[in-house]
């Protein structure tokens, strides 16, 4: 789609506005939305990285006096509380490194059972909680039957 304000660039932007209650969508390029001073998504992004750059270079860890420079040069941490101190760099060089901060490994099909048990086994321990908060005894009986029944299946699975 072309950019709806110059007509010459593709619109890579989507732009929406709300006119008398309605929902208005434009798409315009990056050249015109800087020229309108809008926010492209490179310059928000941009600033917050520089922005959080600024705050890990002064950042001291307060148990072993190291600085960000520090971790850099030796490529360990100093101590525990580093992990913490530096927890925005290390997310930063993770998401570079992995493209995401977050470790989500693969779980054997067997053990896939397992979780799925162990969750709901969970969801329901808590609305017991509830129910006896609640008073709802008859309920709390029943929601006792399914976690003993849940377990049960767990047994099973590992045999």
């Amino acid at each position: 789609m072309m950019c709806e304000i110059c007509g010459a660039e593709e619109g890579q932007i989507k732009y929406t506005k709300v006119i008398n209650g309605e929902k208005v969508e434009f798409f315009i390029c990056r050249n015109c939305a800087k020229e309108k001073g809008f926010q492209t998504p490179d310059a928000v992004s941009a600033e917050g990285r520089r922005e959080e750059e600024k705050i890990q270079r002064d950042a001291v860890c307060a148990m072993c006096g190291w600085k960000l420079t520090d971790v850099e040069k030796k490529g360990k941490f100093g101590c525990a509380n580093c992990y913490e101190v530096f927890r925005p760099y290390i997310r930063n060089l993770l998401n570079k490194l992995h493209g995401k901060a977050k470790h989500k490994g693969k779980v054997p099909i067997l053990d896939e059972k397992k979780l799925l048990i162990r969750k709901r086994i969970r969801e329901v321990k808590e609305e017991l909680d509830v129910a006896i908060k609640k008073e709802q005894y008859q309920l709390a009986a029943k929601l006792r039957d399914r976690i003993e029944t849940l377990s049960l299946k767990m047994e099973e699975s590992d045999e």
